[in-house]
């Protein structure tokens, strides 16, 4: 991670003179900690990351995904982007570490290699790339082993928990960050879930992922499927709703199983030939009404799928979606009316 030192702090590093910040000292089961806000061109050149695949013997980091962090830059270059988070560094001895109670400062010496990354790789190099140059907010760690490193790193990526994206999706609103798409979905999803007339009802989970019901997640993904293109692409939203219903029950009143129609990849497959079936039953019926999409989904619904009534898992998707694609293709009747 070290890289040209900048213009901004070449005079304590040309000297080797410490550099020395205010800093909070914690103290937790008898090992000691420093919170501090550091400059990132004073910080950036000092640290690096002991990777896994570079370092087979001692390394314990992942790759850098370069991506991820010019997606934190961009973020952080916006005039309302923070990261509020902490960067946790393990202080190596080249730095020399001291901390002043009097003072209330941590000092070191700006060398390479003083701080290796335990976490948040990813936001540094983040700091890094964005052409704002933030003061980072930083934990460091003193007079860790190597071994302690790497037990300090697996205690961080175990015990911290991802939000669900669920519950992500569920926020937004709140937050007030919701794009016209989200806003749309959210609008199907709480009608789907609510309405008396829908399979769905009462079958969707809003904020995480829960067996038996529909995530937002799971979704939003099959939805904007079905929204993507075709009949749907540009019809009015009520219009798309009641179609979406229709197509929906249809498969309800079909299936032997209605459970079918929760497990998260039939209900994506089904969902992703929405607009082939509602053209079919519109050529072949002349409306979309629920009775004619069950007349063209009748033989899709008597397909048999492994483990659909014992719980098992699935085919993926792209297996089901294969499969009833092949059965609706093979049931279109033929007539020299269409000629």
């Amino acid at each position: 991670m070290t890289q040209r030192p900048s213009a901004d702090s070449r005079d304590a590093r040309s000297t080797n003179r410490a550099a020395s910040y205010r800093a909070l000292l914690i103290s937790q089961n008898g090992r000691r900690f420093y919170f501090a806000t550091i400059p990132v061109d004073e910080l950036f050149p000092y640290c690096f990351v002991s990777r896994r695949d570079t370092d087979p013997l001692t390394g314990f980091q992942r790759a850098l995904n370069e991506s991820r962090a010019d997606d934190i830059a961009r973020y952080l270059s916006q005039g309302s982007g923070s990261i509020p988070s902490n960067i946790v560094l393990s202080a190596q001895s080249v730095a020399n570490l001291k901390y002043s109670p009097r003072a209330v400062t941590v000092s070191f010496t700006p060398l390479a290699d003083s701080f290796l990354v335990l976490d948040g790789q990813h936001r540094l190099w983040g700091y890094q790339k964005c052409p704002v140059r933030h003061r980072v907010p930083v934990a460091i760690c003193a007079g860790l082993t190597r071994a302690e490193e790497a037990k300090l790193f697996i205690d961080i990526n175990t015990t911290q928990r991802g939000v669900p994206a669920a519950l992500l999706l569920d926020i937004k609103q709140i937050a007030e960050v919701e794009s016209h798409k989200e806003q749309l979905l959210r609008d199907y999803f709480d009608r789907l879930n609510k309405d008396a007339k829908s399979p769905l009802a009462g079958k969707l989970s809003a904020a995480k992922s829960l067996t038996g019901r529909i995530s937002r997640v799971t979704f939003n993904r099959a939805v904007t499927s079905a929204l993507s293109g075709g009949v749907l692409l540009d019809a009015d939203p009520d219009f798309r709703y009641r179609l979406i219903l229709n197509y929906l029950n249809a498969f309800d009143a079909e299936l032997s199983d209605k459970r079918l129609l929760v497990r998260s990849a039939y209900f994506e497959a089904i969902m992703e030939l929405l607009d082939e079936v509602v053209r079919s039953t519109i050529a072949l019926q002349g409306n979309a009404k629920q009775d004619s999409v069950q007349k063209t989904i009748r033989p899709l619904a008597q397909l048999n799928f492994a483990g659909s009534t014992s719980g098992r898992a699935l085919p993926t998707k792209k297996v089901i979606v294969s499969a009833l694609q092949a059965t609706l293709r093979q049931n279109l009747p033929l007539s020299e009316e269409m000629l």
